[in-house]
């Protein structure tokens, strides 16, 4: 068994990169993996969004426009994922791809709407989840997730690996987008801690963090 939690920009390219990494690695594989994509929005992720994009971080106001953008978008991700995973998951790729230049930052109901058409979302039910007390509480408690694992950019991977028994604790693997890395740390043979001690070696960004109890 196999738990993945992978922290995303719902805006992010390299997020978009990541998602799909992970997707193909699930469907190449028989094995049991419970996934799950989580938005995250914190200073340093918008500082590592606006340097991707090449955009000057020190314009605030273009700053506060890029933290509103992501917000927009997180709550408009967690609305979407109260009609199901898959469609959820579709609609939140899509708006990626949406956001692939910096010029066509603009996040509005018509942008959402038509995406939410694409994936077969209900419209008039996303709009009034979008906003909701319910998204926002959806939000925070993601949010207290990446607080509690230790997450500062995205795409971030925490894998925990059943496989060998039950874990002490799971691997975050920083700026994920790579499907080679990703494949290792979910295809691994071994125990997690063989699998850390092999990651360190290669110099990857993983560390480890707390064990995360199955629902």
């Amino acid at each position: 068994m196999l738990e993945v939690f992978l922290f995303i920009n719902p805006i992010g390219q390299l997020c978009l990169r990541s998602e799909k990494a992970l997707l193909k690695i699930i469907g190449e594989t028989d094995a049991n993996i419970h996934f799950k994509f989580i938005p995250v929005l914190n200073l340093k992720n918008v500082e590592h969004y606006m340097q991707f994009q090449k955009q000057n971080s020190r314009d605030l106001d273009l700053r506060n426009h890029v933290f509103s953008t992501i917000y927009e978008a997180v709550l408009a991700y967690k609305a979407a994922t109260f009609q199901g995973s898959k469609k959820s998951q579709s609609f939140l790729m899509q708006l990626q791809q949406a956001f692939q230049q910096p010029e066509d930052m603009v996040l509005d109901n018509e942008l959402v709407l038509s995406i939410a058409k694409q994936v077969g979302l209900d419209t008039e039910m996303l709009l009034e989840d979008w906003h909701s007390p319910l998204t926002k509480e959806a939000f925070d408690s993601d949010q207290q997730l990446s607080c509690e694992m230790n997450i500062q950019t995205t795409p971030s991977a925490v894998v925990f690996n059943y496989l060998k028994g039950e874990s002490e604790s799971g691997l975050l693997i920083e700026n994920c987008d790579s499907y080679d890395l990703l494949k290792q740390a979910c295809y691994a043979e071994t125990t997690p801690e063989q699998t850390y001690q092999s990651l360190q070696k290669q110099k990857r960004n993983v560390s480890r963090v707390a064990l995360h109890v199955l629902p």
